[in-house]
């Protein structure tokens, strides 16, 4: 888990080649996620692939880049899928 703002920039910065996190909202100015190690999200709205539709609780590939994070895509799954097309209904 990570404890302090100092942690959070650390893990931001590192560089890494991909990594998996969790959609916690979707806005006009980017999406707010839940990063690997966290609870809740932050108050960073971060860039997106603007050719893909996101939803909140999607898990998704992001990439480090330039010390920020860029969500790539989302990683589907059966159970994913399930609760989407739930939603969709």
């Amino acid at each position: 888990m990570i404890k302090n703002y100092q942690e959070r920039k650390a893990l931001e910065t590192t560089a890494r080649c991909g990594s998996i996190a969790t959609v916690a909202a979707v806005y006009s100015d980017g999406i707010a996620l839940i990063l690997p190690g966290d609870t809740s999200a932050g108050d960073k709205h971060y860039p997106y692939n603007a050719a893909i539709a996101f939803a909140a609780g999607q898990r998704v590939h992001i990439a480090r880049e330039s010390g920020t994070i860029i969500v790539e895509y989302p990683i589907a799954g059966s159970e994913q899928n399930a609760s989407l097309e739930a939603n969709d209904e």
